[in-house]
């Protein structure tokens, strides 16, 4: 059944939002690390996306490692993007996120607070630095999620990406998982109020290599990670097919 985005969703969002965020920063005041913390942005994820209906799903776990960090880089057409992952994704990791997001109260804090990086879009050295950041967490123990489009898909079909976070992987030295949800996009087209909850599912690759590259070779990382991402789609829903680019 479709219904308003604005109404009970949103309820349920900012009520979920504003209960969890509290918890993290009663946990983070009382000492508890970040790893432990994960918790909360989990079952916020579970809890979100339950409350308005929509069932999320995760298929290619046998591609991981037990134990192993990596960068997983996926497709990124809906505001659901964020908890269906977050709700399935059993790897211990943290979100590189733009800068902006750490100054919303509460919301914010918790973001830290959790470990979460961000980044500075708009300032080239300071953004260098944020990925150097997220290479060093990946590296010792945790995995990061990014979104190489830079911004939301408007129409389903995967845009250029654009090759600045592959640094991550790069200079950590740790495989990329391409993945890709689908079901998001029909479920909340972006900019709509009109939700139509329905199965998402969040579809895993085989993870590509990174070690080893040198920092001029993440056009073509980015280059591969995108091929994979779009043979995902077509095998999940003979998805349409784009125009090709990646940019830096």
């Amino acid at each position: 059944m479709r219904y308003l985005w604005s109404g009970w969703a949103l309820s349920w969002l900012f009520l979920l939002t504003v209960l969890l965020c509290s918890l993290v920063l009663i946990g983070y005041a009382l000492g508890v690390s970040d790893h432990k913390l994960q918790w909360a942005a989990r079952w916020w994820a579970r809890l979100l996306m339950g409350g308005i209906g929509c069932r999320v799903r995760i298929r290619g776990l046998d591609n991981l490692e037990p134990g192993a960090t990596y960068v997983f880089a996926g497709n990124h057409a809906s505001a659901l993007d964020i908890p269906s992952l977050q709700a399935v994704l059993p790897k211990n990791f943290r979100w590189v996120a733009k800068k902006e997001l750490f100054s919303i109260p509460l919301f914010g804090a918790a973001l830290k607070a959790v470990g979460d990086i961000p980044i500075d879009r708009s300032a080239g050295r300071q953004a260098l630095q944020s990925l150097i950041e997220a290479a060093r967490r990946v590296s010792q123990d945790t995995s990061v999620v990014i979104f190489p489009e830079g911004t939301r898909s408007t129409d389903g079909k995967l845009l250029p990406f654009k090759s600045g976070g592959f640094l991550l992987a790069i200079r950590s030295g740790r495989p990329v998982v391409p993945f890709f949800i689908k079901g998001a996009h029909q479920a909340l087209v972006d900019d709509s109020l009109i939700l139509d909850p329905g199965s998402i599912e969040v579809i895993l690759g085989q993870p590509i290599p990174a070690e080893g590259l040198s920092s001029e070779a993440r056009e073509g990382l980015s280059e591969e990670v995108r091929q994979r991402i779009l043979a995902l789609q077509r095998g999940a829903e003979g998805a349409p097919v784009d125009s090709p680019g990646t940019s830096a």
